[in-house]
Parts: structure tokens; C-alpha cells; sequence
């Protein structure tokens, strides 16, 4: 696997661009983000077993291509990290023993736990040998490891490493949900399965709940008789205002290439002023999603008086730097905006009322 990891080649993403590695193994699949002798200590790391169900084919009734998803994100966000994509199906058992397990909880009403002990299997034979061996090889001894599975954590600081655990945040569904609670109460996983704090809306990623008030949600929006397709798009591209650049970056075919984009154009060439005006900026496009989206504008008002808040780590200037220490000022731009709303739904009801006293 060592010497073979200096045949790589690029791989384009929705995400970014990451490199994938030969690992000499076809059961061992390295990607990275950047060159994967640049890993860091404390660098993101991902160990992620195969889910042919849900990463192939699409199937919603687990969490596994969502944290794979996850995990990308944040490495693109970070600029850097390693995920190790191991096919270990069914943690560990094989293809063929994980769809009799899955036919078991489908047809038996069973949940994944109960489904593996009426078939005598063990509940999880997974072994992560491969990804220690090339951590040591990159002389990488601290990770960041995006995972809820406790026997992970301890493989890893049992074979000499230092690992703080970041939480990977499940997109809770129907089919998913019960799945979901049995890792948690059976198999001793930590999946932070309480989406809002009481009294406060939560949000960053825009394929779990609230997340259509991420900029990065799939709503577009028509402003400068353009159509971009996020606010996103929209927001990174009037860095580079009336020039060739802002197409570029409405162009991009997802968020987070626009801000990627947007990010290795040369910082002398954003517009003067930028500071004094992004947040204005923002408001711009964020008037024109709630406003040309009527079921994101009763989304937006059903929250009430709570407090909004991107809730994330990544960025204390937009969010709340995930302990609420952060300035949050897309939050507090969503708030100014509900008020608005409010008023104009009030200033139209008032308005209505005087056109029916007057038929009257």
C-alpha cells in the first residue's frame, strides 16, 4: 500500500477537487484533499466502511452516504483531510450476511441489533489496521476524526494516536430514524440525534432540518437580471462585481465550488470596499430567496421570536462558532429579515381590512 500511494490522480467533486490514491488494495480507497503528504497534525480524517446501498444506489434508510457526504464538506471547507474508504459491508460481515440482516428488519420488524444476534453474528468485526499503518507512514500522530462510533475512537488511541472526535450530524429521516436511535441506544454510538436547542433554530447544512436558510440550499434566486443558482453563487460572485470573474462564479456548478472559486481568485482583485458592503450584499440575495420562494418566506416567519443561529465550528464571523461565541451574523440578517416580513404581512392584512370596510 506505501508505495503505491505516489500513483494518484485528481478528483472533481461536487465539493472540490480531491486526489484519489492507489492503495494497492481494491478494498482500500484513499482520497485526500490536496496532496496527501501535506497532512498535518490534528488534520481531519475520515474512516469510512462501504455502503453500496446508499453511496451506489441511493437508499435513505441509513446515515451512511450522508456522513461520507459530511465528512467531504468539511474537508473542502478545511482545505484539507484524508478519508479511507473501506469495503467493509455490514461492519465487517460481507454484502451477502448485511442484506439477510436488512431482510430480517424489513420483514421482521426487527432493528439492526436484533437482526445480527438472531442471525449469531457479531454486532461489529471491523478492523482499521490499514489507516493506522498509513497515518504512521505520513507521520501523522493527531487526528481530528469525524465519527459517532466509540470503537473507532479507541482503535485508533489503542494503536498509539491521539484522536479528538468531532460528531458527524445525521439527516433524520423516516426511514432512517429508528435505524438511527438503535446505534445509539444498542451499539453505543454518540449521534447527536437533538436537531434544536429549545427556544433557538439551528442550521449549516442544507440538506438537514432548517438547513433551506443555508445559503447553500438548492433555491436560486434572480437578481441583476441574472438567475444564480444559490445565494452562494451570488454572494462570492459581487466580490468580483462587473467583471469577468462574478460569471465565473455563477457558473460554478455547486455552492461550494462558487465559494471555492471564489477563494483562489487573487484577493487584489475584489471589489473596493468589500468589507463595508458584504453584509448588505447578503441581505440583497437573501431578500430575493424568501421573497421569490413563497413556502421558504412561511418557513422563515413560522420561527417565530426564536433566535437563529448557523451553527457551526467553521465560522465565527456568519455563524456562532458552534458555542455561541460567534458574531452570527447570517443569523442575525435571517432575523432582520423575518421582522420585515412580518411587517408586510401585516401592512397587507391592514390594507386588506380597509378594502373590505369599504365594500361595505
Amino acid at each position: 500500500m506505501l508505495k503505491s500511494i505516489n500513483n494518484w490522480c485528481d478528483l472533481p467533486t461536487p465539493m472540490g477537487t480531491f486526489r484519489m490514491y492507489d492503495s494497492g488494495d481494491e478494498g482500500i480507497r484513499i482520497i485526500s484533499y490536496g496532496d496527501i503528504y501535506s497532512l498535518t497534525e490534528g488534520s481531519l480524517l475520515r474512516m469510512h466502511s462501504s455502503c453500496l446501498a446508499s453511496e451506489v444506489f441511493g437508499a435513505i434508510d441509513c446515515d451512511c452516504a450522508d456522513q461520507l457526504r459530511e465528512a467531504m464538506k468539511l474537508m473542502a471547507h478545511e482545505q484539507g483531510g484524508l478519508i479511507v474508504h473501506l469495503h467493509q459491508e455490514g461492519r465487517g460481515l460481507g454484502l451477502a450476511r448485511k442484506i439477510k440482516a436488512v431482510h430480517l428488519m424489513q420483514y421482521q420488524d426487527l432493528d439492526t441489533h436484533e437482526a445480527f444476534e438472531k442471525l449469531k453474528y457479531e454486532q461489529d468485526i471491523r478492523t482499521y489496521f490499514p489507516v493506522v499503518k498509513l497515518l504512521k507512514h505520513l507521520d501523522v500522530g493527531h487526528v481530528r476524526l469525524l465519527s459517532n462510533n466509540p470503537r473507532k475512537i479507541a482503535f485508533l488511541q489503542e494503536s498509539g494516536l491521539k484522536v479528538t472526535t468531532l460528531n458527524t450530524h445525521p439527516n433524520i429521516r423516516p426511514e432512517n430514524a429508528e435505524y438511527l436511535a438503535t446505534k445509539n441506544d444498542k451499539l453505543g454510538h454518540m449521534l447527536p440525534l437533538e436537531k434544536l436547542s429549545k427556544g433557538k433554530v439551528e442550521f449549516y447544512h442544507s440538506d438537514q432540518p432548517w438547513g433551506e436558510l443555508s445559503n447553500f440550499s438548492k433555491h436560486s434566486i434572480f437578481l441583476k437580471n441574472k438567475i444564480w443558482p444559490t445565494v452562494e453563487h451570488y454572494y462570492q460572485a459581487q466580490k468580483f462585481s462587473d467583471t469577468e470573474n462574478e460569471e465565473l462564479i455563477r457558473r460554478a456548478a455547486t455552492p461550494t465550488l462558487a465559494k471555492q472559486l471564489s477563494r483562489n481568485i487573487s484577493a487584489s482583485l475584489i471589489r473596493q470596499g468589500w468589507p463595508s458592503i458584504k453584509q448588505e450584499i447578503m441581505l440583497e440575495g437573501l431578500r430575493a430567496k424568501f421573497s421569490q420562494h413563497p413556502d421558504l418566506r412561511e418557513l422563515l416567519l413560522s420561527s417565530g421570536d426564536q433566535l437563529i443561529a448557523e451553527h457551526t465550528e467553521n465560522d465565527p464571523y456568519w455563524g456562532d462558532a458552534g458555542d455561541g461565541s460567534g458574531a452570527n451574523h447570517l443569523g442575525r440578517l435571517l432575523m432582520k429579515l423575518r421582522i420585515e416580513l412580518n411587517a408586510q404581512a401585516g401592512s397587507l392584512h391592514n390594507t386588506v381590512n380597509r378594502r373590505e370596510m369599504c365594500v361595505e
